[in-house]
């Protein structure tokens, strides 16, 4: 097992020449000289033991250097817990990498041979994308801040005082000479470009209309291009390039799937990349131009999260095993007794977004199981007896909410998240049967009022209502931009809405009520993950932590009576495809006696290399 050390006691533990395993060469055997005497009495056979032999003589005359090495896989680490993005440095030697091996979120060096590692940050706040310079002397970085937003810091390579370089970014990457660094700009969701100082910023992919962003951009050697990964909800993205010069991108992918972590070859013609275009995800290549994508691996497991040494002979990728159920917690429970118990437990899919039945007696929720099969509705007991599939087709069904009288389940449906205008908003039966299509042009979020309208939102963001009793839509007003996850009141005469922050500080985060009468009012300031809606005119909050410890906090629709409770959840953070805050979909019960969240039951994650790849 490797131990960890500082980089005082390490110092120059790093220095030393990576020297890859090489599997001996596969030589050819020949048959007994005998046998091929035997063999010469028959013509056509002797022109084939001819052959045989020209073969054999030029394949031992050629050098053994010159001969192709068999692909070699190893295994870069081998810990509990989460090891994940790696990064290797400059010279192959080092692979930088998150793991959580001490309780949070760090970034650590090793040699990619094995030995000891450097732990190179060393507090609680969550770490993700290590990029290291060209020289190889710094290591960049995102990190949570308290108020819920990434920003872009650098650090020495073996350890040090780290310093903050850009707010509000995340995914940097440098440039190959070392004077840039590419990130996605957070408050806009596109790619900028700025100086190594996180100077003279500039916008490098146009923005794209929500829930579209831009993520982890990654320069071509030749530094001409940018890939970088297009995201929309959920487990969807695509594979872009764009040209910096003249600005004009071009999808690789067209796959309905993941597409993420691209990495260049060394002559910025083809692209290594995670997808789940086969199923589970897999590291692919493909040419920079586009094409069929060649498999590179085909693992159980999640092989995503790439880099590829400057020579193109490694590859270097994390290997993740995760899961999200659902699960339940009682209210009530004093301080340290909360346990929390597993509602759902399938090992495959991950189980999301819980919502109670207004009796409370049952759950409805969705699964997905990215690559293989679509988004579904579920519905189980309260206490997680008897989950039914309600809904599984070709289409992607999210977000359950139940009418009023409990008969029914109100959900948005897509035939894909990249495809935003095949969002419909269906309704079925609790008891099962065939969904029925209310609203066409919908969106990805809908919830139903106690007069059975639905609240949803509009093309330019504004909350509006669409009632199925005479079919009319209208528009409610405006929210700021930004403000999402609409909730009606119990009564039905005000809504909620949430806005997450978009800088350091932000005032305007936090849950907001309005009756579109009188001025909004912000019920809750602060980093809010979630949020869900109470029975009796109150409101539950999750506020997030950059320790992805949340904290439940209670108050009403008039923004009286904030409370803390003493109820802790634990916030998910997908490192194999989430890009954007953290989140945990929650719900309390009826009776406020109880709440059922996501939680992450199966979370783990090693880094593997392939050695000579072609």
């Amino acid at each position: 097992m490797l131990e960890v050390e500082t980089a005082s006691e390490v110092g120059a533990g790093l220095v030393p020449a990576l020297i890859p395993s090489e599997p001996a060469p596969v030589r050819a055997q020949g048959p007994p000289l005998q046998a091929w005497r035997h063999a010469l009495a028959w013509a056509t056979a002797g022109v084939i033991a001819g052959v045989l032999l020209s073969g054999l003589v030029v394949w031992r005359l050629i050098p053994r250097t010159l001969r192709p090495a068999s692909m070699h896989f190893s295994a870069v680490t081998n810990f509990a817990g989460v090891q994940t993005q790696p990064a290797l440095s400059p010279d192959g030697r080092s692979v930088a990498f998150v793991s959580n091996r001490d309780g949070h979120y760090n970034i650590y060096v090793g040699l990619a041979s094995g030995g000891t590692l450097v732990q190179v940050t060393s507090d609680p706040n969550l770490k993700s994308r290590p990029s290291w310079s060209p020289d190889g002397t710094r290591i960049a970085f995102a990190r949570l801040n308290e108020s819920g937003v990434f920003d872009v810091w650098e650090v020495p390579a073996l350890g040090g005082t780290a310093r903050r370089l850009i707010l509000n970014a995340t995914d940097p990457a440098w440039s190959p000479d070392g004077q840039s660094l590419a990130y996605e700009n957070l408050a806009t969701g596109t790619i900028w470009v700025s100086s190594a100082s996180g100077a003279n910023a500039k916008q490098a992919t146009p923005p794209e209309p929500p829930p579209f962003a831009d993520t982890e951009p990654r320069f071509s050697p030749d530094g001409r291009s940018i890939a970088f990964s297009r995201k929309s909800d959920g487990p969807y993205s695509e594979l872009v390039v764009i040209d910096l010069a003249l600005g004009q991108s071009r999808q690789l992918t067209h796959d309905n799937a993941l597409a993420l972590s691209p990495a260049w070859s060394p002559d910025s013609r083809a692209i290594d990349f995670a997808s789940s275009r086969g199923g589970t995800m897999n590291v692919w290549k493909m040419a920079a131009t586009g094409g069929e994508p060649e498999q590179i691996t085909s693992g159980q497991g999640d092989d995503a999260q790439l880099d590829v040494s400057s020579d193109g002979r490694r590859i270097v990728f994390s290997t993740f095993r995760e899961t999200i159920n659902i699960a339940q917690m009682d209210l009530n429970a004093k301080p340290g007794q909360q346990n929390a118990k597993l509602l759902t437990t399938d090992p495959a899919r991950n189980q999301l977004a819980p919502a109670y039945s207004p009796d409370g007696k049952r759950v409805a929720y969705f699964s997905n199981l990215k690559g293989a099969e679509k988004e579904g509705i579920w519905l189980a007991n309260s206490d997680g007896s008897n989950p039914v599939q309600l809904v599984q087709d070709d289409r992607v069904n999210i977000f359950p909410r139940w009418t009023s009288d409990g008969i029914s389940l109100v959900y948005p449906s897509a035939v894909s998240p990249l495809a935003p205008a095949t969002w419909q908003c269906r309704r079925v039966s609790a008891s099962g049967g065939a969904a029925e299509t209310l609203l066409i042009n919908g969106t990805n979020r809908v919830d139903v009022g106690p007069d059975g309208r639905l609240l949803f939102t509009g093309p330019q963001g504004q909350p509006q209502v669409f009632d199925p009793r005479d079919n009319k839509t209208e528009t409610l007003g405006t929210v700021p931009p930004g403000g999402l996850f609409f909730f009606w009141s119990p009564d039905g005469r005000s809504i909620a809405y949430m806005s997450y922050p978009k800088r350091e500080n932000d005032p305007n985060a936090g849950i907001w009520v309005d009756d579109f009468k009188s001025a909004p009012r912000q019920v809750f300031h602060g980093w809010a993950v979630y949020y869900a809606r109470g029975t009796q005119k109150e409101l539950y909050v999750l506020e997030g932590k950059p320790d992805l410890n949340g904290i439940l906090w209670k108050v009403g629709w008039d923004g009286k009576g904030l409370a803390r409770t003493s109820t802790i959840i634990r916030i998910p953070y997908i490192y194999n495809y989430k890009v954007g805050p953290p989140v945990n979909f929650f719900d309390v019960s009826p009776d406020g006696n109880r709440v059922a969240f996501g939680t992450q039951e199966v979370l783990e994650s090693n880094i593997g290399m392939i050695e000579n790849v072609r």
